[in-house]
């Protein structure tokens, strides 16, 4: 592997981590296995879109390219503070694309 996808794959550890971390440390909040998972892998994409938005330890921000189109699918917006929003209610957010594509 080169230093950069070494890197990048620490960083991937390091969120891995740092997640099952922070789970374990408030896991009485949790009523059922569902809630646990749920907010546990919310926060790993979170995280893992921080690192792609530049926010990693020596991890520049990173283009995602549609290789289809040859557009980056991340130009002009912070994926991070996306990310949260359609997690938590994908539908809405997707009916809400749908109603601005059309428009």
């Amino acid at each position: 592997m080169t230093k950069e996808q070494n890197e990048f794959f620490q960083e991937l550890a390091n969120i891995q981590e740092y997640c099952i971390n922070v789970a374990l440390s408030k896991k009485e909040k949790y009523h059922d296995m569902e809630e646990l998972l749920k907010d546990v892998t919310c926060e790993v994409v979170y995280r893992i879109m921080e690192l792609l938005d530049g926010y990693g330890e020596g991890v520049p921000r990173c283009d995602i390219i549609n290789t289809v189109t040859s557009k980056s699918i991340n130009e002009g917006i912070e994926l991070h503070d996306k990310c949260m929003n359609f997690l938590e209610n994908p539908f809405s957010v997707t009916m809400e694309s749908e109603r601005s594509r059309v428009r």
